[in-house]
Order: C-alpha cells, then structure tokens, then sequence
C-alpha cells in the first residue's frame, strides 16, 4: 500500500507501509508554494497546485506529464492561486479551484465531457 504525502515546501513523497524506515520516491514539485494536492482513485497520476498560478501533473512513477498554467492570449482565461484540486472518480477530468473564484476544469485530449 503506497501513502502519498505532500507539504507546503513543495515536495511530494510517496510511502510504502511495508518499508516505514524512509521514502521510496521524492517529487520536487514547486518550490515552497504547494497549496493542493490530488490523487485520481484509478488512474495513475497525481496533479498539484501551487500559489504561483501552475498546476502539475505526475505519473505515480513521479515522471511529470503536463502543466497547466495561464498563457497570454486573446481568450485565455488567468487562473489564480490554486487553492483546491478534485480528479473525477472515473474519468480523467481534473477540477481546479481559484483564489479568485475561479473554477475550471481540465481534460485530456482523449476525454469527451458529457
């Protein structure tokens, strides 16, 4: 059984129980700004949130997969500190709460929300 544990410094550690005495895998994943954390109850990635506008995604083998983050465009939306993350149950469908009120959500590209 793996115990996934993050802190506010930014790292991500994944625990075995079986092994108690150290971590098996460390995630830098912000510097000193993680504000949420998620984990998807079948699929195997994580995603995390930070204060500086940026949500990561992770495989459990700790290799990223995406960001997400505010591009400047004509329709793009900014998003503000994150300060909530939920994955559906599931599909792969990531909601991501704001500072500002703001909520979105995010899909792959082989996702079709319904």
């Amino acid at each position: 059984m793996i115990i996934i544990s993050a802190s506010q410094a930014g790292d991500i550690q994944f625990l075995d129980i079986r092994n108690v005495r150290s971590t098996y895998l460390t995630i830098e994943a912000h510097r000193g700004s993680l504000t949420a954390l998620a984990v998807h109850r079948h699929a195997p990635i994580i995603a995390s949130g930070s204060a500086k506008q940026l949500i990561k995604v992770f495989s459990l083998e700790g290799d990223q997969l995406g960001t997400i983050r505010y591009y400047p465009t004509l329709m793009a939306q900014k998003i503000g500190s994150v300060s909530c993350l939920n994955f559906h149950p599931y599909q792969v469908l990531l909601a991501a709460g704001a500072a500002d009120a703001c909520v979105c959500i995010y899909a792959d590209d082989n996702t079709q929300a319904r």
